[in-house]
C-alpha cells in the first residue's frame, strides 16, 4: 500500500520535473533570448534616460523625436513609446521565426530586432556618457 501511495506521490514530481526541464529548456532558445536581448537594451536606454534628464532637462537628450515627446507629454509617453517599440519589433521577430526564417522573413524579422537592439544600446551609452559629463 504504501509504494502504491508512493507511485502515486512520485509521479506529479516527475512530471513537475519534466515540465521545468522543458522550460528551462524552451527559455533558453535562441529566439527567447533575442526578445530578452531587445527588452534589456531598451530598457537599458529607458533607465539612463530618465537618470540623465533627472540632472540635465530633456534638451540632454540628442534625439529630436524622443526629446520632443518628453518635452510635450513627459515621461509616460517616453515608456509607451518604448514598450510599444518593444511589442513590434518583438512581434515581427515572432513572425519571422514562426516561418522558419526563410526569404523576406529573415530580413522582416531579424533587422529591426538587431537595429532594435543596437538603437538601445548606443541610446543608453550616449545617456551614460552625457550623465557622468
Amino acid at each position: 500500500m504504501l509504494s502504491g501511495l508512493g507511485s502515486l506521490l512520485m509521479i506529479p514530481a516527475v512530471d513537475l520535473a519534466t515540465l521545468v526541464a522543458m522550460g528551462i529548456g524552451r527559455a533558453c532558445s535562441v529566439g527567447f533570448l533575442r526578445l530578452i536581448t531587445l527588452f534589456l537594451a531598451q530598457a537599458f536606454d529607458l533607465a539612463t534616460f530618465s537618470v540623465m534628464v533627472a540632472r540635465h532637462g530633456g534638451t540632454a537628450e540628442a534625439n529630436p523625436i524622443v526629446s520632443d515627446l518628453f518635452e510635450s507629454y513627459g515621461m509616460p509617453a517616453v515608456i509607451i513609446a518604448k514598450l510599444a517599440l518593444v511589442i513590434l519589433v518583438g512581434a515581427l521577430s515572432v513572425a519571422a521565426l514562426s516561418q522558419d526564417r526563410r526569404g523576406v522573413w529573415s530580413v522582416i524579422g531579424g533587422l529591426p530586432l538587431a537595429l532594435a537592439i543596437a538603437a538601445g544600446l548606443i541610446g543608453g551609452i550616449t545617456n551614460a556618457a552625457a550623465i557622468v559629463a
